[in-house]
């Protein structure tokens, strides 16, 4: 498999060219160039992507979610009436 789609970058090179650089005076070799240097970024945070992965696929099973029981928490046990500032320091919903 080639790293590259090299008509990928031909197709995004005109387009570019065609509705943004050919306005701003810039030649069809400069925006083709800095395709080929989108194009090579591109790949390399690929691959990097792909190596961060790779070490975090065995913690999946390892990490457990946990629910809690929160019926006998009251209210009060949560937000204290103190009665400083707006609406004393309820929680309000934001």
């Amino acid at each position: 498999m080639r790293m590259y789609d090299l008509k990928q970058i031909m197709k995004d090179a005109w387009r570019t060219y065609k509705y943004v650089a050919k306005k701003k005076g810039k030649t069809f070799g400069e925006v083709l160039k800095s395709t080929w240097r989108l194009a090579k970024l591109q790949v390399s945070m690929k691959k990097a992507m792909d190596t961060k992965r790779e070490p975090l696929a065995g913690l999946q099973s390892a990490c457990k979610a946990v629910s809690y029981d929160w019926s006998g928490v009251t209210e009060a046990a949560i937000y204290p009436d103190n009665h400083s500032g707006y609406l004393g320091s309820k929680y309000c919903g934001d």
